[in-house]
């Protein structure tokens, strides 16, 4: 069974905005690692106080790996703000 890891890191995000001016993300790169988005989930605008809410994006890369992106709306700024990472097996 995996967990959610809190990480709350600023990341770069690759995103696309659709017709109706939504934005997407499609790829992020997180400690250095590209990770690109297969499965979209849910979406949310989380009040962080302080006048800086966050649109919050459930998103799964190939991998099964599941991540909350947030996009601080104020600054544009992108952050990961929790990680539910699949165990990666046994090693031989």
């Amino acid at each position: 069974m995996t967990a959610w890891q809190f990480v709350d890191e600023p990341i770069v995000v690759q995103a696309r905005f659709d017709a109706q001016g939504q934005v997407r993300p499609v790829a992020f790169v997180w400690r250095s690692r590209t990770r690109y988005i297969t499965e979209w989930g849910r979406q949310w605008v989380e009040e962080t106080g302080a006048d800086a809410p966050r649109r919050c994006f459930l998103v799964q890369t190939a991998s099964g790996d599941t991540f909350e992106l947030q996009l601080e709306l104020k600054t544009l700024r992108w952050w990961l703000h929790r990680a539910c990472l699949q165990p990666q097996g046994l090693q031989v």
